[in-house]
């Protein structure tokens, strides 16, 4: 579903209106600087769905036309890397190049992995990096990079998910990132919010209704949607010692 429509009233917008009124009218005092904040609010939201049920096929907005991995050049002897906490929703896998120029998968730990160490002792000297932490808006190499065991240029690898590209008020034929049949999510959502703000309490259950069951259609599709995989037992190992 396109964001605007004032020809034909097929976008998130009109319908917005239309789940208000019942009848498509416009809306005179909800201004569309209104109802492209509360569009954007439940693009969170459907996000937020879309994060918990996708697994093992990791989601990207549709819209973006690149691939959500980035490279760096690596410092030597420098530990911290900064990330955009804007750009990056999570981070699903770092590499660093050595010096042969192949890139090696590096292994995710805690600071919590490491209670009773030193950070500044552990893995103090510098060489081609095994392991990284996520920490506040920086990614942390253990050991920090050796300029003899790396490749600088580009040498960092970070495999990511982003966030979406929110909606403007100018925006016309732009879709949410997600799959069609739940863009509906965004104009139930931006109904449901005026409604509260004006007490519009009928409405208001018949649009609870609606968002209970888009929303639930949203977490079974993208639970399902690596059902070309084959499901996998694992046997795991507890310590209970």
């Amino acid at each position: 579903m396109i964001f605007s429509d004032t020809t034909d009233k097929q976008g998130i917008i009109q319908e917005i209106d239309f789940w208000i009124t019942g009848r498509g009218d416009v809306v005179s005092d909800c201004p569309i600087e209104d109802k492209t904040r509360n569009a954007n609010r439940w693009y969170d939201r459907a996000v937020s769905l879309i994060l918990q049920a996708d697994n093992r096929w990791e989601w990207d907005d549709t819209n973006k036309t690149d691939l959500p991995i980035a490279t760096t050049d690596l410092v030597d002897g420098q530990q911290d890397y900064g990330i955009s906490g804007a750009t990056f929703l999570k981070i699903f896998r770092v590499e660093v190049m050595n010096s042969s120029g192949d890139y090696r998968q590096l292994t995710p730990i805690s600071q919590q992995d490491k209670k009773g160490i030193a950070l500044s002792e552990y893995q103090k000297t510098a060489g081609m990096p095994k392991e990284y932490d996520k920490f506040a808006n920086s990614i942390f190499l253990y050991p920090k990079p050796s300029s003899s065991e790396v490749t600088l240029s580009s040498g960092l690898k970070v495999y990511f998910q982003r966030n979406v590209t929110y909606f403007a008020t100018t925006d016309t034929t732009e879709k949410p990132g997600f799959a069609e049949p739940f863009h509906r999510l965004l104009s139930l959502g931006g109904a449901f919010d005026y409604c509260i703000a004006n007490g519009l309490n009928t409405r208001l259950s018949i649009l609870r209704d609606e968002i209970t069951k888009t929303e639930a259609g949203i977490v079974e599709f993208y639970t399902q949607r690596n059902i070309d995989e084959k499901v996998k037992m694992k046997l795991r190992t507890e310590n209970f010692q």
